[in-house]
């Protein structure tokens, strides 16, 4: 199985991206293969033509494109902004349509107040629906995330085991590991 994990802010001193990475090493130490997709990183142009209809898509399309196909679940971590997710997530998600279809998605929302990103969690749930994924019902959000890591590292224990708990489903969910571990 190959996870893909969308680290969905575009931002400069964006803190969902901790998250992210801290995502990505827990999988790793699970002997997953796994891949990074980093919104910021990746900086596409606003979307014009999807990639299927793209006269001329530049290399950066073409490897997020050739890493889709060989994925098969997702994990987004996006930050709540503006009460949803970031547009920078959706411009670069919308490129692509075929790879997500019928595939297991993940949720994991971040945000610096106290409700953890709930509403990009339910905005993001609308979109897997729409674009046909398979929508975990499980989903993590991560309140005060100024508080919960240190030196890029979690120091906070009990959301470090909220961590696990959702990944845990949803490995199950996306056929990672046996459903009665």
């Amino acid at each position: 199985m190959n996870i893909a994990i969308i680290s969905g802010s575009a931002r400069p001193e964006r803190q969902s991206h901790q998250v992210a990475l801290e995502v990505q090493e827990r999988l790793s130490k699970l002997g997953l293969s796994n891949w990074l997709w980093d919104i910021k990183t990746a900086a596409f142009p606003l979307l014009d033509y999807t990639f299927e209809e793209h006269p001329n898509p530049g290399d950066s399309l073409k490897t997020v494109k050739a890493n889709l196909d060989q994925t098969d679940a997702f994990i987004i971590v996006s930050p709540e902004h503006n009460g949803s997710y970031p547009g920078a997530l959706k411009n670069a998600m919308d490129y692509f349509y075929k790879p997500y279809v019928h595939k297991v998605f993940g949720i994991v929302a971040v945000s610096n107040g106290v409700l953890g990103g709930i509403n990009a969690v339910k905005n993001l749930q609308h979109y897997v629906i729409k674009v046909n994924g398979l929508l975990s019902p499980e989903y993590l959000i991560t309140p005060e995330v100024q508080n919960l890591f240190k030196e890029g590292k979690i120091n906070d224990e009990k959301y470090a085991h909220r961590m696990d708990v959702f990944l845990d489903h949803f490995l199950k969910l996306a056929g990672a590991l046996p459903a009665g571990k």
